[in-house]
Parts: C-alpha cells; sequence; structure tokens
C-alpha cells in the first residue's frame, strides 16, 4: 500500500497501515461494501465499474466544476460552498484512475489519479476547518473515499463521522469503527462499534462483531508494533524499500 506523500500530506502518518488494509481483505462483510465475494463488488459499492466507458468526457465535466470552483476560491479562500465542490469534483475525477488489479483484485490508483484525490482531501480539510454550520453529509459520503484510497485512516475517520451522524447504522458505524480502529483511535473504534452493534439486526451481531474484534486486534497489534519500532529504529533502510508500506498490501499506485 502506497500513501500520499505530496506537500503537506507527508506529515500524516497513521498509527496503522495495516488495519486499513484489511478493509479491502475482508470486503467489508456485512456493512455498507459487502457485495459477497465477487472481485467487482468493491468497486461497484464505490461506484468504480466502468470507470473507462466516458472517462474524457466526465473529466471534461468534471474539469469545468473545478475551475469554476478556483476561481471562486480565487476571490474568497475561504468560501465553502466552492471548497465543498472542490473536494467532491477533485474525488469525482480521481477516482476514474482507479483499477482493479487483474491478479489481486485489489484497487490500483494511477498517478494523476493520487494527485487528483490530494487535492479532493486537501480542499474537504479545509472546508471542514473553515465549515461553521452542519457540514455537508452527502459530500462526506463521497470524500471519504478519497482518504481511503489515500491510505488517510484519520481523515476518513474523521469525514466518516460526519456520515454516521446523518445516517446511523449498522453500515456507517462499522466503517468508522474501522476507519479510528485504523487510525490507532482505539477507544473511539470500540465506541463506534458497540453503536455498530446496537444497530445491527440480531441474526448480524454475532458476524458484525467478529469481523470488528478482528480488525481490532490488528489495530492494537500493529500499534504495538510502532511504538516498539519506535524506541527501536532500525539502522539503516533497505535501499528502495517504503517506509510506509503495509505487510498486508492494499491499494497501490500505478504508472
Amino acid at each position: 500500500m502506497l500513501f500520499d506523500l505530496r506537500g503537506k500530506r507527508r506529515r500524516v502518518v497513521q498509527v496503522s497501515y495495516a488495519a486499513l488494509a484489511v478493509l479491502f481483505l475482508v470486503g467489508f462483510v456485512g456493512f455498507s461494501i459487502g457485495t459477497g465475494n465477487s472481485p467487482g463488488g468493491l468497486f461497484d459499492a464505490l461506484g468504480l465499474s466502468g470507470n473507462s466507458s466516458s472517462g474524457g468526457s466526465l473529466s471534461s465535466a468534471y474539469d469545468a466544476q473545478i475551475g469554476n470552483a478556483n476561481q471562486q476560491l480565487a476571490k474568497n479562500p475561504k468560501d465553502t460552498d466552492a471548497l465543498v465542490k472542490l473536494a467532491l469534483n477533485e474525488y469525482l475525477k480521481g477516482k476514474q484512475g482507479v483499477t482493479q488489479d487483474p491478479t489481486t483484485g485489489q484497487p490500483t490508483v494511477s498517478s494523476d489519479a493520487h494527485t487528483e484525490l490530494g487535492k479532493s482531501a486537501d480542499a474537504w480539510t479545509k472546508y471542514l476547518r473553515l465549515n461553521r454550520g452542519k457540514p455537508d453529509a452527502s459530500a462526506a459520503a463521497q470524500v471519504v473515499n478519497a482518504f481511503l484510497f489515500l491510505g488517510d485512516a484519520s481523515g476518513a475517520a474523521k469525514t466518516q463521522e460526519i456520515v454516521a451522524a446523518d445516517q446511523p447504522s449498522q453500515n456507517s458505524y462499522g466503517n468508522l469503527a474501522i476507519f479510528q480502529y485504523s487510525a490507532g483511535d482505539i477507544p473511539a473504534g470500540d465506541a463506534a462499534a458497540k453503536k455498530a452493534l446496537s444497530l445491527a439486526p440480531k441474526s448480524l451481531r454475532k458476524q458484525v462483531s467478529q469481523q470488528l474484534d478482528q480488525i481490532r486486534k490488528q489495530a492494537v497489534q500493529t500499534k504495538k508494533q510502532q511504538a516498539k519500532a519506535q524506541k527501536n529504529p532500525p539502522a539503516a533502510t533497505t535501499p528502495g524499500a517504503n517506509p510506509l508500506q503495509s505487510p498486508l498490501g492494499g491499494v497501490g499506485t500505478g504508472p
């Protein structure tokens, strides 16, 4: 799993990347992105299927919206409506560059898409900092995926909180718990997991509980490993190695 190393976002280093990779490995069974064992399930759920069919026309439409938002922001950098528009359209444009690895079935993010997704996340972060009213939950439900593909668990968790508050369900709180565990915030993840279980049908509670417990254990283990690594840093890094590489794999970057 490769992560966004552009500019300001270079400092975004979460406690647990391994747990974030589990999002893809477990296939969101029991949550909003669960569609059985079909390799296309994740792509269908995120609206990524068929990205290439009309990519050119879609990109032009998104570019127009992005240009319009940037013009508004040039006049008023604190225009929250323009920031939402920019965050949403940068994500919609960027997700066209997310494809499925034919071998692993996992999403692969192109370099251009990585840049667009980073712009989306930056605009959304600024929007949340400036917004004084109720955050745009419909935009949050889509932009959260930008953070997901960037490997930014903390950003995904903060955005998913808006979605869960607006649409409380087993799905929304279950995903929130996963993101919070992935970010290393175990207490917050426990609270969200408890909420998810309270909203789940009785017939699914055991399954949901087992899945969240699995991810929690991964997060706790990774947090301990990283704490130990910080106390005993390696003498040198292997040439060409990625220090942010997740041992579980996950989202990669294409050409």
